[in-house]
């Protein structure tokens, strides 16, 4: 699945507002959160673990900008 260009639009302006970091930030604790969601919520280990990868490789990205 494709952003849409008003999507792209949208995520710029979010970038130009604030800056990578913090939407990068941002994004770590969506990750988090769903796979919290779907722990608690649907008993669901195996579709946690894969948010929390993606939310532990943004974490990575994070420290590497910030290095």
């Amino acid at each position: 699945m494709k952003l849409t260009s008003i999507e792209k639009d949208a995520l710029e302006q979010m970038i130009d507002r604030n800056c990578l970091t913090t939407i990068l930030e941002a994004l770590t604790d969506i990750c988090y959160g769903k796979a919290e969601h779907l722990r608690s919520n649907w008993q669901d280990k195996g579709g946690a673990k894969l948010w929390e990868k993606d939310a532990k490789t943004l974490d990575k990205i994070i420290g590497q900008i910030n290095n």
